[in-house]
């Protein structure tokens, strides 16, 4: 219960919603429990009597009461959905900060399923309680306290049935309740892994259908669905016990309640005089069982109420994970926002994506000054874009530090950081919307002629001018309308129009043919002289003209810092590169 009490805090911010909705719900119950006390009063006293004024008297009111209890209901359903969709966006809301606050390392932790599923299932859960929070959760107890009332008033002889009912009703209810709740934690995380299994089909159209492994995914989705089936059925049909279970008790206590009622009349308890005739209290009892209709259906929303109760509470647990979750690439308390030049050292850097030791980068140390263009390259696997991920502190070292213009990055604003850094992912990454959202991706102030600009350094605008609607012809979301190349250039656009003080070009355009590269290339040496840029590439005709070349070995040491002709006689890598380039086959002019 704590998790979900956590999460409902958020209602008082909506404080007289939330009172308009409990009012109503009052009056609702109220209104209902009034009407079959008036059935009552009109079978037992106005029909024998032939009192035609209170006959009218107790219809008018029971017409009253049935309009406003409609009146209530519609009111309080209105406060049921709007406090539970705005409760819900929020809380989407508020996750979706979180994960963008997170660090790679934290999000990697998670898997982008179980978040997706977080967003997505898990706050529908919290949704759907909050909802059922207005309509039958706190209705419930009112209904059951309120026709356990009234039917004592009504009968305190009949109400004797209730001492052996409703215990029986709650042991039913609780023995059931408690084998389902475990069950639909396990539901959540079926759903985790159907979301993952689809997440990386939509993300990865091409390597499926290229690989033929249609049938092998669709294999991989069935096993996660059929998981999902299995236990959501097994869940499902535990619960789907607790209706026929209650309805049996319940016909059990009906039939209680007439032979009761029978032996009441027959000892002369359960009748009136009218006009010196004995006659049965029929009101008695039609009332007496509207109450325990009234009872038995608070018991069966209370039962609602348990579940959607437990499935809101597993949700509300891995929603409040992540929102505990420590974010642990904090600004520090001082932070620094000076003005970036584009000096980067590292000074005996080591880093491991786990805290077991296993590192990708051991002591790395090497300066770049400002304006400088650096290249970068090494064996797969040999942590070449671990360590530039490490430039904008999208992770933390493990031991030592990377400093920008002598300040580590540690200690500067993020903003500010990474404000002054492009950087073109070795994937590219495309957004749904058009060329320019694309392109300006947040600088909202970026004029047109800036955008184009960008667009020509790298060499977008060749395909986007002839696109019908130029800039604003729309992109699909991941960019599924447009090739490889195409898209590489997209993001070396996005990049290169923040104006950079650092660049970072993580094999960015390993889709380009050797012509646009150059062009590309010139481009950002044109543009960006000023600029401290970094290039990671597996060929070195990319990088073999920059100032310095960063060589990293398969175990994640530096083999080799310098230019070209220095590498080839000091560093072993990066002869082995060039040589297998070039060596075979390959011609060099340099």
């Amino acid at each position: 219960m704590k998790n979900i009490l956590r999460l409902i805090r958020k209602i008082w911010k909506h404080k007289i919603v939330v009172l308009i909705g409990v009012v109503t719900m009052f009056l609702n119950v109220i209104f209902e429990l009034i009407i079959p006390y008036q059935m009552k009063i009109i079978v037992d006293e106005a029909l024998p009597a032939g009192d035609m004024p209170l006959l009218r008297g107790a219809a008018i009111l029971m017409l009253f009461v049935a309009f406003g209890a409609l009146i209530a209901a519609l009111i309080n359903n209105y406060c049921a959905q709007w406090i539970s969709q705005n409760i819900s966006a929020e809380l989407r809301l508020d996750l979706f900060k979180k994960i963008q606050s997170l660090s790679m390392k934290k999000i990697d932790k998670f898997k982008s399923g179980r978040l997706i599923t977080n967003c997505t299932n898990d706050v529908t859960q919290i949704r759907m309680f909050l909802m059922m929070l207005f309509r039958i959760i706190l209705r419930a107890p009112l209904m059951l306290v309120g026709g356990l009332f009234m039917a004592i008033y009504t009968s305190r002889q009949l109400a004797n049935i209730f001492w052996v009912l409703i215990p029986v009703l709650l042991v039913v209810v609780i023995i059931i309740i408690k084998k389902a709740f475990p069950l639909f934690e396990r539901v959540q995380k079926k759903v985790d892994g159907i979301n993952t299994v689809v997440h990386e089909n939509v993300n990865s159209p091409r390597v499926v259908k290229s690989f033929v492994n249609m049938k092998f995914e669709q294999d991989r989705f069935d096993v996660e669905n059929d998981g999902y089936r299995d236990v959501a059925t097994k869940a499902n049909r535990i619960f789907a016990t607790l209706f026929p279970a209650i309805m049996i008790v319940t016909n059990i206590g009906y039939a209680g309640i007439m032979i009761l009622g029978a032996k009441l009349l027959e000892n002369g308890t359960l009748v009136s005089i009218v006009d010196g005739i004995q006659v049965a209290n029929a009101g008695v009892l039609i009332a007496f069982f509207s109450y325990t209709m009234n009872i038995m259906f608070a018991l069966i929303m209370a039962a609602m109420m348990m579940v959607f109760l437990s499935r809101a509470e597993v949700s509300a647990k891995r929603i409040n994970e992540v929102l505990d979750t420590d974010i642990d690439l904090l600004n520090p308390d001082n932070p620094i926002a000076q003005d970036i030049m584009g000096n980067i050292k590292f000074d005996s850097v080591s880093f491991g994506y786990s805290s077991e030791g296993n590192e990708v980068l051991k002591d790395i140390s090497f300066e770049i000054n400002v304006g400088e263009k650096i290249g970068i390259i090494g064996s797969t696997g040999s942590g070449k874009s671990t360590l530039i991920n490490l430039i904008p502190r999208l992770y933390d070292t493990t031991k030592g530090s990377v400093l920008i213009d002598g300040v580590k990055v540690e200690d500067y604003d993020l903003h500010t950081l990474r404000n002054a850094i492009g950087f073109v992912t070795q994937k590219p990454h495309v957004f749904s919307g058009n060329f320019i959202t694309n392109i300006s991706q947040g600088q909202k102030e970026s004029s047109s002629e800036e955008i184009e600009k960008a667009a020509k350094i790298a060499l977008a605008d060749e395909y986007i001018v002839q696109k019908e609607d130029k800039y604003e012809e729309a992109v699909n979301q991941g960019g599924s309308n447009l090739s490889g190349g195409q898209k590489q250039r997209l993001s070396l656009a996005r990049a290169v129009i923040r104006r950079p003080k650092i660049l970072i070009l993580d094999d960015s355009t390993s889709a380009l043919d050797a012509n646009s590269e150059e062009l590309v290339m010139n481009g950002i040496r044109e543009n960006f002289n000023e600029s401290t840029v970094l290039l990671i590439s597996q060929k070195v005709s990319s990088i073999i003209d920059s100032d310095k070349i960063i060589v990293l070995d398969n175990h994640g040491h530096l083999d080799g810092f310098g230019d070209h002709h220095t590498l080839l006689k000091t560093s072993k890598v990066y002869k082995e590169i060039f040589n297998s380039q070039y060596g075979i086959g390959g011609v060099y002019n340099g």
